[in-house]
């Protein structure tokens, strides 16, 4: 089992899972392993959005004033790396899981009315969420990465 503590969020960060056990509450599927720490999921997501620039409240409230997506608001991680985390659930349940955006390849629906997610990386990750839910989801993701992360910009010294 490897544990870390402290954990940042990089463009190698797939998934951040609620874990059940006493000491590890996360699991973090990333590109180098699975990671478990004794933070919370919400705990690396906040702490990963202020290192980058901005505070969690703040993505989600840009989010929301925008775009109007007020229930399971996915949050801009760094606009700079496009990287954007999608809640599973309310950020407020226990079950809730993160999906880093940019790693998602293909959703596929389970027989047990949940999704099976498949990654870049050929790795896979089981759900219980709808796949619809879970393209909606991903929806309101590539719109936000569309309006904070695509940016042109064109600057000259002449």
């Amino acid at each position: 089992m490897n544990i870390i503590n402290d954990y940042m969020i990089s463009l190698s960060t797939i998934a951040i899972v609620p874990y059940r056990h006493p000491q590890y509450q996360t699991m973090i599927i990333d590109e180098e392993g699975i990671f478990y720490t004794s933070e919370r999921p919400e705990q690396i997501i906040s702490r990963s959005c202020i290192t980058y620039g901005a505070s969690y409240n703040g993505r989600r409230d840009a989010a929301i004033y925008l775009l109007n997506y007020i229930q399971k608001t996915p949050i801009l991680i760094s606009e700079a790396d496009g990287m954007i985390a999608i809640p599973t659930h309310s950020p407020d349940r226990e079950e809730c899981a993160w999906i880093f955006y940019h790693h998602i390849k293909k959703i596929k629906t389970n027989e047990k009315n949940g999704c099976i997610l498949k990654f870049h990386n050929y790795t896979h990750l089981e759900l219980k969420i709808s796949s619809q839910t879970m393209k909606q989801q991903i929806h309101k993701a590539a719109v936000i990465y569309s309006i904070f992360c695509i940016k042109n910009i064109h600057f000259s010294f002449d």
